[in-house]
């Protein structure tokens, strides 16, 4: 499906809030987009949660091979 960065954008969050994890190669394949792009997109989205302070962060978690979205207070308990 051929969409705009912000949608892709508002996809990827709106993922991330209601699952709490999401895997790169099914947005790949979904937004039809490369490796570059979606690391792009994760680097946009970091950016947005560091600049309006919200109170969670998105990491790659290596091991499972996901991005994982954690709330900041759960993560210092």
């Amino acid at each position: 499906m051929k969409v705009n960065k912000t949608q892709a954008l508002m996809l990827i969050l709106k993922d991330l809030l209601e699952k709490k994890e999401i895997r790169k190669e099914k947005y790949k394949d979904l937004l039809e987009i490369d490796d570059t792009r979606f690391h792009r997109y994760m680097q946009e989205m970091r950016a947005f949660i560091a600049n309006f302070n919200l109170d969670f962060e998105v990491r790659y978690n290596k091991a499972l091979d996901k991005y994982v979205l954690i709330k900041i207070e759960d993560f210092y308990e």
